[in-house]
């Protein structure tokens, strides 16, 4: 029998305890036995649990998740005992060397060059390798062009077996002994009822999350019963007990002041980059297609552009840290109170990133995986024992480097980054706070020169595709990402441009700016020209024909600098009276408080995508209307958590982090210095930001 067990990955087997029994006759037996009664027994529903021929095949589709509630839950007498269903998936090639009764010697592989077969047929068969070839490049796999158009079709089966059993036993009497015709398969995983250990993680977030719970109600209750019945002044409560009420840190949250020579407009830029990147993971997500082919054609067309082409608003984000990581430093802090205070210039970005990202850890190690199941449920199983056994790695924003292919929180890489910059910022930053123009635009220039000539020779070497999509180079994609989409390397030059650009916004600070007509149009044009031919440019080179080498490598390092400047003359013209209807949109009161909550979206979006993709209990038909469904509920649920979160962990540590730096600066600096030095420090700066 060429039939094994293989586990699928390490994290399946250690996050989900399934039995393997080894006593295969003793198994045989009972399955024999089940077999041949359970027709008077009436027991049709563990076959129809499970292995069916997969629907859709000729639209890519090569599997059947059967029905995994019903096999599970399975459980009636069967003698003297109880037989009750186990969950499996087994993978089965469709190429066979079978040797086939009355037949000698072995029948040759299902293979197109083999088969007779007519022009009809082939030409099917040849859509239908193009298309699985290309659906496998969304994420990431490789086809061999040696195989053959067919035989590298792998069906994923579910079945639906006795517990005690195992998917060899099952297969070897099953009508018949496949075994003795060389039937091969492999099994992926099996499913109990009840099969998630309680583990260490879990009780950590227990206990976390009910202290955090127990902290919310007392703040609560103190700060109303001061307030409302001692009627005492709300200026004189304590701010650390009533740093996690839910009263004044959802009115922080609706409440924030709007003060003159803020960037009113980056609210909206951040709330709808956050919606695109939503919508992105919402279709490059999806699982249990009934017709992924179509989705890969839609991906890859012009009309798909719009979601394809979201990976660059990362660069969007990266944008905005370099503006404001300027603009709010150069307006309080000079050069020597950089160096003086850099501890604290470093502390406060990592609190800041700090509550939410731990709880998204603690989230994807226990909570999500504890909320749910299904037949797909083993991308969030993976993604539990990520992060049970990489959460350092991510607490301390080293996971693009050390684990890049098992990160804990998957899309925390961009996290990691940000803060990577922050920790190299000092370098040219310390040159624009000594005060002198020419010194911080040497620097900045400088910078910009040195990081282009670097990126180009590192993609140059490298030769990496240009994007996330490529199906002439979907061989390289994991190392795109590894080596290039995830390395800070890629986004020193936007954040670069963007530092630019907060350093005009510095210098133009309170003052009427006058720029000739043609001089604005001019260079809306130009940044318009720079958004249209960037996203033409994603939409080139995700098309079957595109296999221009030099030209990634210019477009790796050319692209996101010149996205930085679009978007941060966008910001500038918008700060400075030149936006138009633009500014207008985008400094809508109504992108406030989702501004406000961006950061908590993007690190939820995406585990709740996976949570509900893998509670799916069949296939589903692609259709744009139907995902764009799904990804609006996914944006609610989005808002709603982050909502929450951020009321109940992260103003409640913000406050509490600024108290404590406040108190560190008034024991080393004067009163008036702290006054002059602690606010260029000040956790995510609202009053510039909003």
């Amino acid at each position: 029998m060429s039939g094994t067990r293989v586990v699928l990955t390490d994290h399946v087997i250690k996050v989900l305890q399934v039995p393997y029994l080894e006593n295969a006759s003793a198994h045989s037996r009972i399955w024999r036995r089940f077999m041949t009664s359970y027709i008077s027994l009436g027991y049709c529903g563990i076959l129809d649990a499970g292995l069916r021929v997969p629907k859709g095949f000729f639209d890519g589709n090569a599997d059947d998740p059967g029905n995994y509630y019903q096999c599970l839950a399975i459980d009636a007498p069967f003698g003297d005992s109880r037989i009750s269903g186990k969950y499996c998936v087994v993978q089965v090639p469709l190429s066979q060397d079978l040797t086939l009764p009355g037949f000698s010697g072995k029948a040759d592989a299902l293979n197109v060059n083999k088969l007779k077969l007519g022009p009809a047929a082939q030409l099917v068969l040849e859509k239908y390798y193009t298309g699985i070839k290309g659906y496998r490049a969304l994420s990431g796999t490789h086809l061999d062009d040696r195989v053959a158009h067919v035989t590298g079709t792998l069906f994923k089966l579910a079945v639906c077996i006795p517990r005690p059993c195992t998917t060899e036993v099952a297969v070897t009497t099953l009508l018949f002994n496949l075994s003795t015709i060389g039937f091969d398969y492999q099994e992926q995983f099996c499913r109990l009822p009840n099969d998630k250990p309680w583990v260490s993680a879990d009780s950590a977030a227990l206990l976390i999350f009910f202290m955090i719970g127990l902290l919310t109600l007392m703040s609560s209750v103190y700060e109303l019963t001061h307030i409302f019945l001692l009627k005492k002044d709300p200026k004189s409560v304590n701010i650390y007990y009533r740093s996690f009420s839910i009263f004044s840190n959802t009115h922080s949250l609706f409440n924030i002041p709007k003060e003159p020579h803020t960037l009113m407009c980056l609210n909206g830029i951040r709330t709808i980059a956050t919606v695109w990147i939503i919508v992105g993971h919402s279709f490059s997500s999806l699982s249990g297609l009934l017709n992924p082919f179509r989705a890969w054609e839609w991906m890859i067309s012009f009309d798909g552009l719009w979601v394809s082409s979201t990976p660059i608003t990362v660069d969007t984000f990266i944008t905005i840290t370099g503006i404001l990581l300027v603009f709010t430093t150069a307006k309080k802090m000079d050069a020597g109170s950089l160096l003086r205070n850099l501890h604290i210039f470093y502390l406060n970005r990592l609190l800041r990133m700090f509550p939410l990202l731990a709880t998204a850890v603690l989230f994807d190690a226990s909570v999500f995986h504890r909320i749910g199941d299904g037949p797909y449920w083993m991308a969030v199983a993976t993604n539990a024992q990520k992060c049970r056994d990489y959460w350092w790695t991510t607490l301390l924003h080293l996971q693009n480097y050390l684990n890049p292919k098992d990160i804990c929180v998957p899309h925390s890489w961009y996290i990691a980054v940000d803060v990577q910059l922050h920790i190299l910022s000092p370098l040219v930053l310390y040159w624009i706070l000594r005060g002198r123009k020419q010194t911080a635009w040497f620097a900045l220039l400088l910078s910009l020169i040195v990081t282009l000539i670097v990126s180009a020779i590192y993609n140059g070497f490298m030769d990496l595709p240009a994007h996330t999509i490529s199906p002439a180079r979907n061989d390289r994609i994991m190392e795109y990402m590894t080596k290039y989409y995830f390395h800070i390397i890629s986004r020193i030059a936007p954040f670069l441009v963007g530092m630019m650009f907060g350093y005009i916004l510095h210098l133009w600070r309170g003052k009427r700016v006058l720029i000739n007509a043609f001089t604005v149009q001019g260079m809306w044009v130009v940044s318009l020209c720079i958004i249209s031919g960037t996203l033409y440019m994603l939409y080139r080179v995700k098309q079957l024909d595109w296999n221009y080498r030099a030209a990634d490598a210019a477009l790796n390092t050319l692209m996101r600098p010149l996205w930085a400047a679009a978007v941060g003359w966008m910001v500038l013209a918008c700060a400075h009276g030149y936006g138009g209807p633009i500014n207008w949109f985008l400094s809508l009161p109504l992108w406030r408080l989702p501004g406000r909550l961006t950061y908590g979206m993007y690190l939820f979006h995406y585990p709740i995508i996976v949570v509900v993709n893998g509670t799916i209990v069949g296939l589903q038909y692609f259709s744009v209307a139907n995902v764009m469904y799904q990804a609006l509920s996914f944006l609610v649920l989005s808002f709603i958590l982050s909502f929450i979160l951020t009321v109940v962990i992260e103003e409640p540590f913000t406050i509490i982090f600024k108290s404590l730096l406040d108190k560190g600066f008034s024991k080393s600096n004067s009163e008036e210095k702290k006054l002059g030095e602690i606010e260029a420090f000040e956790i995510e700066s609202r009053k510039d930001e909003d």
